[in-house]
């Protein structure tokens, strides 16, 4: 995140800013408002400043979240807004009034107890409430009224802090509170100077929640946005995850973001992902993230070096893009709304029947050798996949060797687990999840260094057994797209077999690629796209 201070501006209804790391829930209890008791000159709403650049306020209860959205977004509010916790048209009502009054709201009757909450209104110099509920029946009537006394929200008489009712039916059909009920309220509040608020401040929320007028979220939202800060509706709590919510992170340059719901994660997670956003780099999918819906995969093998590991000429490099391009176009011929993104796969390591100077049994190609086919590959368009054959070194300590071309957004590996050679009691073909896992994170740790979009890692094996423990295979924090290949020697009509249980045993997000007959994808493209799921990865059998 950008490292300059929050900014305050003096507006009535200014932009954005969120904070740090995630707060507290519940206030400790007490029996009324002990805070400062300023006098009106002094009556100001000021916003907090950000202890850090991202926070996430992940409470799944509406109370609470409204609460740690008080206390993240202000430090001080002589109006505070209050709505019953259950009650979805009272917070729709509250949410629509805090923004106008420049005023946090405060869910009464949930999970946060009456005293919980008066500490919050000592905390911030409280000096009146808006009590959003039912009014009291007109004089004269009150025996022809309902048994049960009107709903209203309050937390009863506070020392030092005046209640002013807003009627709930005072929210018009269009969203706002109706300018005659709203100028009732402000003049029986006491007189206040124009509120401190915060600018360049994201304020990040869940899809849906902004045209949920009285959602569970609604009232932490409109707290944020009543300090100053900007909402952005993100889908999947990953602002990785569409071209839209890229372009808006990275054209916003804030100063900090607050994620508002579960979604967002961790603050750590939320942090590296924001940074990505920034950087704006998109993948063909239209997001930051590999295999979006309706993005393939169509991959071809090729070589980078010779025999003596030397790069090959510019004739064989422009060679192996271009039978990248056209069997990724067989693909796109038949599936015309698909993005179909051509890949190289292109050995990096390669195990060898010789132990080597370093008795690993693999033979590393050394990068720069590698460099010029994924310099022309990049330049076309195609993405390239690096072949890692470990031999009996481990597959995290030779992806680490590659690290200089996995900081290209357009390169990811392929883990061959069938390149497992025997050793110290090790079976050949077949490696612990844990290693995999390693290698995943090795990928994780260049994508946060470098801000890059999602990675695609292919983990390659001949069947279920090859991988031990598969069931606890570490993904990361999607950093990488990890897709499970069958190598499967097998005839067609048992790999489809295979086909149908092959993320049996994974974990969730894992996705499915299948091998061709043959070393072009392209000779049967109707047969692959006829298997269910159809494949989102497509490789040559090699």
């Amino acid at each position: 995140m950008n490292s300059r201070k929050v900014r305050f501006i003096p507006v009535v209804l200014p932009l954005v800013l969120g904070a740090g790391a995630a707060l507290g829930g519940c206030a400790a209890e007490t029996a009324e408002a002990d805070g400062p008791t300023p006098s009106e000159a002094t009556l100001v709403a000021r916003a907090a400043e950000p202890p850090d650049d991202v926070l996430v306020l992940g409470s799944t209860d509406p109370a609470e979240l409204a609460l740690t959205s008080s206390q993240a977004f202000f430090t001080s509010a002589p109006v505070v807004v209050l709505a019953v916790a259950d009650d979805e048209e009272a917070r729709a009502t509250a949410a629509a009034a805090a923004v106008e009054l420049a005023a946090p709201v405060l869910l009464v009757g949930g999970a946060i107890s009456d005293g919980g909450l008066r500490t919050e209104l000592g905390r911030l110099g409280t000096v009146a409430v808006v009590e959003v509920g039912e009014a009291d029946a007109p004089p004269g009537q009150e025996e022809g009224a309902e048994d049960e006394a009107p709903r209203r929200a309050t937390l009863g008489d506070v020392d030092g802090v005046d209640r002013v009712l807003l009627d709930v039916g005072a929210l018009g059909v269009d969203g706002t509170v109706d300018p005659h009920d709203l100028e009732d309220v402000r003049a029986a509040l006491p007189e206040r100077g124009e509120p401190e608020t915060l600018t360049e401040v994201l304020a990040l929320t869940e899809p849906g929640s902004l045209d949920a007028a009285g959602g569970p979220q609604s009232a932490a939202i409109a707290t944020a946005r009543a300090a100053g800060a900007v909402p952005l509706e993100v889908p999947g709590g990953d602002p990785r995850s569409s071209a839209e919510v890229v372009d808006a992170v990275a054209a916003a340059k804030a100063l900090a973001v607050v994620g508002i719901g579960e979604s967002f994660g961790e603050a750590e997670d939320l942090a590296w992902r924001l940074r990505t956003a920034e950087a704006g780099a998109l993948l063909p999918s239209g997001s930051q993230l590999v295999l979006a819906d309706g993005v393939r995969y169509v991959a071809v093998g090729a070589d980078a070096v010779t025999r003596s590991l030397v790069a090959v000429g510019e004739e064989a490099r422009s060679a192996a893009v271009e039978r990248a391009q056209q069997a990724a176009g067989a693909y796109a011929e038949v599936s015309p709304d698909e993005v179909v993104v051509p890949v190289l796969e292109v050995p990096a390591t390669r195990a060898s029947s010789s132990a080597g100077p370093d008795r690993d049994y693999s033979t590393e190609i050394p990068a720069e050798e590698l460099a010029p086919l994924v310099d022309a590959a990049e330049a076309a368009g195609v993405h390239v996949v690096l072949r890692i054959e470990p031999g009996r070194a481990t597959f995290d300590e030779q992806v680490a060797e590659y690290a200089d071309l996995l900081a290209r957004t357009t390169v990811g590996v392929a883990l061959d687990v069938d390149a497992r050679r025997p050793g110290e009691g090790t079976p050949a073909g077949t490696v612990d999840a844990a290693e995999l896992g390693a290698a995943i994170d090795v990928v994780a740790g260049v994508v946060r260094e470098h801000a890059l979009p999602q990675k695609l890692v292919v983990v390659q094996r001949a069947d279920a057994d090859a991988v031990r423990d598969g069931a606890d295979l570490d993904l990361g924090a999607g950093e990488a797209q990890v897709v499970v290949q069958s190598t499967s020697r097998n005839g067609f009509g048992e790999r489809v077999r295979e086909w149908g249980v092959l993320l049996d045993g994974v974990p969730e997000g894992v996705v499915g690629g299948w091998t061709t007959g043959s070393a072009d994808p392209a000779r049967d493209v109707e047969g692959v796209l006829a298997l269910d799921p159809s494949p989102r990865y497509v490789a040559p059998a090699l």
